[in-house]
């Protein structure tokens, strides 16, 4: 909307305002005051749901009745916040807004969840900090999360030959040599490079550990074997592990508070189980 434009619609808003003016002319100036006022007011009501009484600030525009403040700007020209405040009220009057109500209650909701929380740990007190004990001792119960496994694998068209293939890389036999015995038989071998993925087809996650016979996405089938392992240590691992442990604990606050939050609130929880009575009982 250029500056032409503007002055356009401010005359066709002026000209409205003079034709109701006209149709009330035994109104007194006052009482047109009052009833411009009012509709101004309604027609606020009418666009945002509910009055909105007027900031403190300089008004540059009104669009319907409502004003456009210079702090609106924010770096913007008035031409645009007015397009796009016109653009909304008649999306408003269109119910477009119905269309993204899930929408704005999802994202109230995640903001109310947001600013308990918060309040929450406003109230915890002092934080107590990760211990270095505690560090470790996640570290060495874990160490399979911080490890890279080099994998080998084997494969093959045909699953009857699977259990066979499995004994003879089991048994240690090189697995080139395993798939050249084969002369007529497609049988590969491929370095399947550090991969953390595969390495939870393996019960035992050591050098030489060898898998199950796999069915593969393409139809084949294949045995996995590891041949290397690098261990990530501690030192590489502390500021990551030290971000789990304090999610841990305040995941363990919220739910001690939101127990705490239930009881004092009246809060049930129904927890549908499968064979049991569904019932409701308050959060302990």
């Amino acid at each position: 909307m250029n500056l032409r434009n503007l002055s356009l619609l401010f005359a066709f808003l002026f000209i409205i305002g003079c034709n109701q003016s006209d149709t009330n002319d035994t109104t007194t100036g006052d009482d047109t005051s009052k009833t411009g006022q009012n509709q101004a007011e309604t027609s606020t009501e009418n666009t945002a749901g509910s009055a909105q009484p007027e900031r403190v600030g300089k008004v540059l525009a009104r669009v319907n009745g409502k004003p456009i403040y210079q702090e609106d700007l924010n770096g913007k020209n008035l031409e645009f916040i007015i397009t796009e405040e016109v653009i909304y009220q008649a999306g408003l009057k269109q119910g477009i807004d119905k269309q993204y109500q899930d929408q704005v209650r999802d994202y109230e909701r995640m903001l109310v969840i947001k600013g308990t929380k918060e309040k929450m740990l406003e109230n915890t007190g002092p934080k107590k900090e990760i211990s270095e004990e505690e560090i470790e001792k996640y570290y060495e119960l874990n160490r399979d999360k911080y490890a890279h496994v080099r994998i080998y694998e084997i494969s093959f068209p045909d699953v009857n030959m699977g259990e066979e293939i499995k004994e003879k890389v089991s048994q240690g036999e090189d697995l080139q040599e395993i798939a050249v015995s084969y002369k007529d038989i497609p049988v590969n071998v491929a370095d399947l490079g550090y991969n953390r993925q595969l390495a939870q087809k393996f019960q035992d996650k050591e050098v030489g550990a060898v898998s199950e016979v796999i069915q593969k996405e393409n139809g084949t089938f294949s045995v996995m074997k590891i041949v290397e392992i690098k261990e990530i240590p501690l030192s590489a691992s502390r500021n990551s592990i030290r971000h789990i442990l304090e999610s841990r604990r305040k995941g363990e606050m919220f739910e001690n508070n939101a127990n705490i939050l239930a009881e004092e609130n009246g809060i049930t929880i129904e927890i549908l189980e499968p064979k049991q009575d569904q019932n409701q009982r308050p959060r302990n």
